[in-house]
């Protein structure tokens, strides 16, 4: 903004510097009513005058640019932070834009510190710093239930299934959660609970059924056969 307000300022003080300066020459060479002297006076009025209204003009347009560049981005910004995860084409279709000008801006964004973003190489997606703090809240609580079902997972964060499935898995891409999931059945283990899980005894010590849902060490369960309650 500093920037954009300098070359405001020197533009418009750089224009009107050519035009005094063009308007006092060839006023004072027409005040000759000899043809030559005039003609000549106001040649070398609009040279004198372009010298400074030239790169006035210049900084002017440069202003403009800068403004509408300013506007665009504004725009990109409150896109990024209504969605918190969102694909360069994404972007560049709720923007009514193309991929190029996004790329562009986001950089300019991110130069400017108008929003913390970054771009996540492994889901191909810009992701805001609350993105990122979602994505980290929603592993954490995997992590430290061990084992959640993706119902109780949406309950918790107040987010919908797709939101959840998209953090998860764009998490484990990045390497950044190592557990196990199934969206068929909605269940998600952290990668603690995946290891219990495979030592987890898969029979009631009561009755000798066995358990559809063996309990991780530290659980308890009741077994749907025999009612008796199993400690993992």
């Amino acid at each position: 903004m500093a920037r954009t307000a300098l070359k405001w300022i020197l533009g418009i003080l750089l224009t009107i510097a050519g035009f005094f300066i063009a308007g006092v020459v060839i006023i004072g060479y027409t005040m000759d009513v000899s043809w030559d002297n005039s003609f000549g006076g106001m040649i070398s009025g609009i040279v004198m005058g372009s010298i400074f209204f030239v790169p006035g003009l210049i900084f002017i347009i440069l202003a403009l640019i800068d403004v509408s560049h300013n506007a665009f981005d504004l725009r990109i910004s409150k896109i990024l932070e209504e969605n918190d995860r969102i694909s360069p084409p994404d972007l560049a279709k709720k923007a009514h834009s193309n991929e190029d000008k996004i790329v562009k801006s986001v950089s300019r964004i991110i130069e400017k510190g108008l929003i913390i973003v970054y771009f996540d190489k492994a889901t191909g997606e810009f992701v805001t710093q609350e993105g990122r703090a979602i994505a980290e809240r929603v592993i954490g609580i995997i992590e430290s239930k061990r084992r959640i079902t993706l119902d109780e997972l949406v309950i918790e964060t107040g987010m919908t299934p797709d939101e959840v499935k998209r953090i998860v898995v764009g998490m484990e891409k990045r390497g950044l959660f190592n557990g196990t999931y199934d969206w068929k059945s909605g269940k998600i283990l952290s990668r603690d609970g995946t290891r219990m899980l495979s030592e987890a005894e898969t029979n009631c010590p009561h009755c000798g059924a066995n358990l559809t849902e063996p309990p991780l060490k530290g659980e308890e369960i009741k077994c749907e056969f025999c009612g008796e309650i199993i400690t993992g």
